[in-house]
């Protein structure tokens, strides 16, 4: 059981500190996991604490690949609600 943080990531050094495993570590181009240490911090919090900071939607990965902050985790808006703010936003 491990995360992955993937290339979106930003460097912004929010997840490192929170990591009650010490998994998360500055690597380049961005902050990796190691897989050996991820816990998902189960048994210590209810939701990853990664994934609960991290500014950058969709930038945090569960064993399957699927975003475990999704877009639209941080703004509240869904992905077509913002395609269709975009969109009328450069229509004008």
């Amino acid at each position: 059981m491990s995360l992955k943080i993937i290339e979106s990531c930003v460097n912004c050094f929010a997840c490192e500190p929170v990591c009650p495993s010490k998994a998360i570590y500055e690597a380049k181009p961005h902050f990796l996991i190691d897989a050996k240490k991820c816990t998902e911090c189960v048994g210590e919090f209810d939701e990853p604490q990664c994934a609960s900071i991290c500014p950058i939607e969709g930038a945090i990965l569960d064993a399957l690949g699927i975003a475990i902050n999704p877009p639209g985790s941080l703004t509240g808006i869904s992905p077509e609600k913002m395609a269709e703010a975009m969109a009328e936003l450069q229509a004008h």
